[in-house]
């Protein structure tokens, strides 16, 4: 493999810089503006501990900048490597295989897929609570819509896909009166100061971008001035922003307003409320400083953060010991690399080939030097000389297979990436006809992004805690009920639909077999609103026009027990003296035995009701239920309904009695 060029890290941060943090200060202490001075000074010392370890992340971006979108586009279109001195030797071959973003993208996709998310009721036994929770859920999904947390989502996951790591940053919105949630789409930015080394805790935090002047006057009021050049600039800052050199990327074509722009410092920190004693926790407040240039424009305690700072990190991968996340394309460079110098070598020798043919004058008296119009020609007699002859030279090859050696590099890539040929979109038609081999495909390389998956899922818990924090302290009439139900429950989505159709199956069987709730298995299959769910059932399988047989079904039970209910009053007496107290089961077996004909039970047996004693079917009886009664004969109807399995089943009954029809009591034989 040949020798990649020069990777500055660690020893870019021991070259001098100028920072424009720096540069502003001397400004303000010059200036006399004490208060902005005394910021920047305590800026600027803090961003002195983290100079090494930020110039290294400064220039790991840039350089997983260049891959993922090249800085440089040529005449044969864009190059992430420029450098190679065989782009400037005639005759060679140069190719730039701009393959990386697929290794960003398509991580970020998978671990963007929204999750199945649930506000869970502090009490679940308790009604109350569950619907509280349940108010809550709903104010979070209409939050999430406003905020449009999704896209943001995705945006956070590219991002930390590409460098390694990302935050939030989470505010109040004075003109939408709810939080509001933005992504540092540029992490080399973002000066993040660690409370201790397990990197759990931020205690300050600094973020450094940069504005037009005029937008400095219209946001902060600020004075301008205009330069030898027409362009508006700001009064007093002495070009600060032109020195912004941890500001500014590669990408020169893209940073050449710089020198009309100043820096703006968005500086949080953390300090005690109360003087501090030995012994006890202190508490703490969240403060914060805008600095436009040299200017100090906004210094403020913000108590809605409860001494927690607005930012919430996110990384790639979890590395332990190492405050930072490894970037999807940090592994891969090296390979991608000599995929690019093995390709641009193979197409040499193929032009060479291909490109020209070589000959050669052979023979006993083959002269020294080549005869002068001795040049072989289409369609042309060329005379070499007696004893001569022309022989084509064959261009070596070596014998390799070249093709053999790359597909080597494509495994490497798939091993260190994870990504087959299902996600980078080169599976053969086979297995994108097999519907098992494309869900073994993504459960594998599931397998392979679970701890990024559970790190961004736990981000967004975290984001919308401090969004709770802040709504919670701007907002008291709703801080009780987020403190009461706001725990939210963020489960891993499948990413395939096998395992959609399994989870929906096992959901199904839970509650048939009523081992779980309704609402728990919507929750399962991710209904968003499943109180919402249940009432749109109750009002479908109320309605006679979709669903008869339910409504039948329950008005037969609603009369049934409106008729035990009737029973109970009448027999009050007899059954509290038959009934042991405190057995109910005992008292509705009585109360259905009393509520049948003849005091038997509805049911003999199973699916079968009892029939109509004999006594009852008398000539001139009125059948049961009233009606006219059958005269001449001991005959008798009766209409009888079933419920079996949630479903009525209705029959007729016709009772007669076998044998000479009994002889009135007035008649003598």
């Amino acid at each position: 493999m040949s020798a990649f060029p020069a990777y500055q890290t660690a020893t870019s941060a021991l070259s001098p810089r100028r920072y424009p943090v720096d540069v502003n200060r001397r400004i303000a202490e010059e200036m006399g503006d004490e208060d902005a001075a005394s910021i920047l000074r305590t800026i600027s010392a803090r961003m002195d501990t983290k100079r090494a370890e930020m110039s290294r992340f400064q220039d790991l971006c840039n350089r997983f900048d260049n891959l993922y979108y090249p800085d440089v586009v040529n005449q044969f279109g864009a190059d992430h490597w420029p450098d190679d001195p065989n782009l400037a030797i005639p005759g060679r071959v140069h190719l730039s295989v701009n393959v990386y973003p697929v290794y960003v993208d398509v991580p970020a996709s998978l671990q963007s897929y929204p999750p199945i998310e649930n506000i869970v009721a502090a009490n679940p036994r308790d009604e109350a609570n569950r619907e509280l929770a349940s108010a809550v859920e709903r104010v979070y999904f209409a939050w999430k819509e406003e905020t449009d947390f999704e896209t943001l989502s995705h945006m956070a996951a590219t991002t930390k896909a590409l460098y390694g790591r990302t935050a939030a940053k989470v505010w109040w919105s004075e003109e939408d009166d709810r939080p509001a949630v933005s992504i540092i789409d540029q992490p080399r930015h973002l000066w993040l100061g660690w409370g201790s080394t397990d990197y759990l805790r931020l205690d300050w935090a600094a973020y450094s971008y940069r504005i037009h002047p005029l937008t400095a006057a219209e946001e902060y009021g600020l004075a301008l001035d205009i330069n030898n050049d027409g362009m508006p600039v700001m009064r007093n800052r002495y070009g600060g922003g032109s020195l912004s050199f941890d500001l500014t990327t590669n990408r020169d074509w893209l940073t050449g307003d710089d020198a009309y722009m100043v820096e703006v410092l968005d500086y949080w920190w953390r300090e005690p409320v109360e003087e501090p004693e030995p012994g006890r926790r202190t508490r703490m407040q969240t403060c914060n400083a805008v600095l436009v240039g040299n200017h100090l424009v906004h210094k403020e305690v913000f108590p809605e953060y409860d001494g927690r700072l607005p930012f919430v990190p996110v990384f790639n991968t979890f590395i332990p010991g190492v405050p930072d996340g490894r970037s999807e394309l940090f592994d891969v460079e090296q390979l991608i690399r000599e995929k690019d110098e093995r390709m641009s070598n193979g197409g040499t020798m193929v032009a060479k080939s291909v490109g020209g043919q070589f000959w050669q004058l052979t023979g006993a008296e083959a002269p020294d030097s080549v005869p002068v119009g001795l040049e072989p020609k289409p369609d042309k007699v060329v005379a070499p000389g007696a004893g001569n002859r022309i022989e084509k030279i064959e261009p070596w090859m070596p014998q390799f297979q070249l093709d053999d050696y790359l597909s080597r590099i494509d495994r490497e890539l798939s091993d260190v990436s994870g990504l087959n040929d299902l996600l980078r979109g080169l599976a053969p038609a086979q297995v994108l006809s097999s519907g098992k081999a494309i869900n073994a495909l993504v459960a594998n390389y599931e397998a392979r992004i679970s701890m990024r998956r559970k790190l961004f899922y736990r981000w967004r818990s975290q984001v919308w805690d401090l969004a709770v924090r802040v709504w919670g302290n701007k907002n008291p009439e709703v801080k009780a009920a987020f403190e009461a139900a706001s725990r939210l429950i963020v489960t891993p989505p499948s990413l395939t639909p096998r395992d959609e159709l399994e989870t929906a199956t096992m959901a199904a069987n839970n509650v048939n077999s009523k081992l779980w709730a309704l609402r728990r298995g919507m929750d399962a299959v991710g209904v968003e609103d499943p109180e919402a769910e249940v009432d749109m059932v109750k009002e479908e399988r109320t309605d006679a026009s979709l669903f008869p047989a339910d409504v039948q079904t329950q008005a037969a039970l609603a009369s049934q027990l409106q008729q035990l209910q009737m029973t109970q009053m009448q027999m009050q007496g007899p059954q509290q003296a038959q009934t042991p107290p405190g057995d109910p089961l005992q008292a509705l077996a009585a109360q259905a035995a009393q509520a049948a004909p003849g005091g038997q039970p509805m049911m003999n047996g199973a699916g079968e009701q009892a029939v109509m004693p004999p006594e009852a079917l008398t000539p001139g009886a009125p059948p049961p239920g009233g009606g006219a009664p059958v005269a001449g004969e001991g005959f008798n109807a009766a209409s009888q309904q079933m419920i079996k399995g949630g479903e009525p089943t209705n029959r007729l009954l016709f009772q007669q009695p076998i044998g000479p029809p009994p002889v009135p009591p007035n008649e003598v034989p």
